[in-house]
């Protein structure tokens, strides 16, 4: 097994697919195992530029994603997309695939799709993905997420640049940008800039904004037809200069101290919901104590200091 890592890892810092393929499924099959498979690969500082997409479904993330992965691979730049999708009802897949998605993208670029339930937000295994593509040295990391709500707003404790997807007329981003993505974003995007409105969102998403600042950084408006490369390429420059931005700033550490809190506050949970689950079972106590309790009556108080000690001592078992 030593020895298969240690294979694995030297072919994924040549930026072997198939290497870096593997050490994923590591890290999707047991995040907190796979931890030890990260620590393994050298550490080095900061230089992976993380780019967070986020939008209503049916803006055209995934096409607009598949064009800046194009320019940025032409460029010279090693980018790895993970798309995270939401977990199918039915087959418990992701419900869009790798292939399906990005189907035209270069060949040198990574793309990786994951599976999530909705209510897990931004899971551990990607933040943990993140980590690996960031020790493997990638350029960029392209992190698309299935539409606004908790997605969204995790996505800044995430992403160096947040780039917003809108769309022409679409009565769900005006209701977006009531409800406060207006205030997320680095880059906002009204694709789609063949539909008619085009014009009319693009200057209604200027309007919003309202000169606002990111510490110092103006977000920028760009219209894009993602099925046009040539008219991505602003994008492309704008995903750039605020890349410069976040490493002039020191920006970019402090997105990866917050991410870092939010893996390990995901770690405890995880660990944590094991020891619950153990406690609550009908055959335990704790869980005879509290239908006594509603049966009979007693101190709440009292209660919830026996919960804390039948927690506290599970853990140290």
């Amino acid at each position: 097994m030593s020895v298969d890592i240690t294979r694995l890892i030297s072919g994924a810092l040549k930026k072997d697919k198939v290497s870096v393929s593997k050490l994923i499924t590591l890290v999707e099959t047991n995040p907190l195992n796979s931890i030890s498979v990260i620590m393994r690969i050298p550490y080095q500082p900061k230089t992976t530029h993380i780019v967070g997409f986020t939008g209503a479904a049916g803006v055209g993330k995934s096409t607009l994603i598949n064009a800046v992965a194009t320019l940025l691979a032409r460029e010279g730049g090693s980018v790895a997309i993970i798309a995270v999708d939401p977990r199918s009802p039915i087959t418990g897949g992701a419900i869009m695939g790798d292939r399906v998605r990005m189907k035209d993208v270069p060949k040198e670029v990574y793309v990786r799709s994951m599976t999530t339930h909705e209510e897990e937000s931004l899971p551990l295994k990607t933040l943990l993905t993140i980590e690996l593509l960031e020790r493997l040295g990638f350029d960029y990391v392209i992190l698309e997420t299935p539409g606004a709500g908790q997605f969204s707003t995790r996505i800044m404790s995430v992403a160096d640049t947040i780039v917003v997807v809108l769309m022409p007329e679409s009565g769900d981003e005006i209701q977006a940008i009531k409800a406060g993505i207006m205030e997320i974003g680095d880059i906002y995007v009204v694709n789609k800039a063949d539909l008619p409105g085009a014009n009319l969102t693009y200057n209604q998403v200027l309007f919003a904004l309202n000169s606002a600042e990111r510490r110092g950084w103006t977000p920028r408006v760009i219209l894009t037809n993602a099925l046009s490369i040539a008219s991505v390429e602003p994008l492309v420059s704008a995903i750039k200069d605020h890349a410069v931005f976040v490493r002039k700033i020191g920006l970019n550490i402090e997105k990866r101290t917050l991410r870092r809190s939010l893996e390990l506050q995901l770690i405890i949970e995880e660990e944590l919901s094991k020891v619950i689950k153990e406690v609550s079972t009908p055959q335990t106590t704790l869980f005879k104590e509290f239908e006594k309790l509603l049966r009979d009556g007693g101190s709440l108080k009292e209660f919830l200091k026996r919960i804390k000690e039948e927690v506290s001592s599970r853990i140290n078992e």
